[in-house]
């Protein structure tokens, strides 16, 4: 089946890690942990399952996954497209159904763009 539209994840440059005691903020994704890049792309993997309604659109979402694996998310900020909105957000709703991987026990957040292509 051929693809019109691709989700593109720009992860930002500030991922944060939470855990109980302290926040840790890694200021370059590139961890020196190899776990690390193995569960952003399971992450990435997930998320790149949804398929977005339009073209030329943009959503910004913080992702939190939390230490028991649920999975949450608040909408940063919205597109222009009231269709490419629901269309996001009742996918994100059915992830909050899914048991998402952990991180060294951690909470975790990460800013994700959810784009439509061009």
């Amino acid at each position: 089946m051929k693809r019109y539209f691709k989700i593109l994840f720009i992860f930002l440059i500030t991922i944060n890690l939470y855990s109980k005691e302290k926040e840790i903020i890694f200021e370059n994704p590139k961890f020196s942990e190899v776990f690390a890049d193995e569960y952003y792309i399971s992450i990435s993997d997930r998320l790149s399952l949804w398929r977005p309604v339009g073209k030329n659109l943009k959503a910004i979402v913080s992702v939190m996954i939390y230490n028991n694996g649920k999975f949450d998310y608040e909408i940063i900020k919205e597109s222009e497209s009231k269709e490419f909105n629901d269309n996001l957000k009742k996918f994100l709703e059915e992830q909050k159904e899914i048991r998402y991987p952990i991180y060294k026990n951690r909470n975790v957040k990460i800013n994700v763009d959810f784009k439509s292509e061009k």
